[in-house]
């Protein structure tokens, strides 16, 4: 079972059918947005899938860095709609973010994200960053530290950076919205 596992998150995840396709420099209608005045960093993130619990430090650590120059929020992917979850994240983590949750995956879908870990990031209501945090898994690569490495062009005024294929290619778990039961075996963690 172990190996099973282990090679499934050495895929990428599968790609869903209904799958909103956004690039980088396509402008968003996002209505939870509009009311915030900083640019947007959004963390997707599963309770169940082993891959965003290894990268959690990573995150933790550019909201500590970061935090006063982007609005940073974490969008909880979970199949309940349960004010608790919200509460244990916020708990457990203690980022002072805004954290929502998102069961039927509309916030993921309008945003082209099927798999967590993943980040999003906003320059006003346009996609700057949308991918990986990091080439390895366990987010030890500080060369291939994508997300931050978006976040710090994007607090310098630069450009996006232009980043390999794995960057925009979604390894990780699928949305709870996007998996059946049978496809469900990281919940075993």
């Amino acid at each position: 079972m172990f190996w099973k596992q282990e090679y499934k998150f050495l895929q990428p995840t599968p790609i869903p059918e209904n799958l909103k396709t956004i690039h980088k420099g396509d402008t968003l209608d996002i209505p939870f947005l509009r009311t915030f005045q900083k640019n947007t960093y959004i963390h997707f993130y599963n309770y169940d899938c082993p891959c965003s619990r290894f990268n959690i430090k990573e995150f933790q650590a550019m909201v500590r860095k970061y935090d006063d120059q982007i609005k940073f929020i974490a969008v909880l992917q979970t199949e309940d709609n349960d004010a608790k979850a919200i509460k244990k994240f916020k708990k457990k983590y203690d980022l002072g973010i805004e954290t929502l949750l998102d069961p039927k995956g509309e916030i993921a879908h309008t945003l082209g994200v099927y798999s967590t870990p993943q980040a999003v990031i906003l320059k006003g209501n346009t996609l700057f960053y949308k991918g990986n945090y990091n080439k390895a898994r366990f987010c030890l690569s500080k060369n291939t530290r994508f997300a931050e490495l978006a976040l710090a062009a994007l607090l310098n005024n630069e450009p996006s950076p232009s980043f390999p294929a794995i960057a925009e290619i979604a390894y990780g778990c699928e949305l709870p919205i996007n998996s059946t039961p049978k496809k469900r075996f990281y919940n075993l963690f």
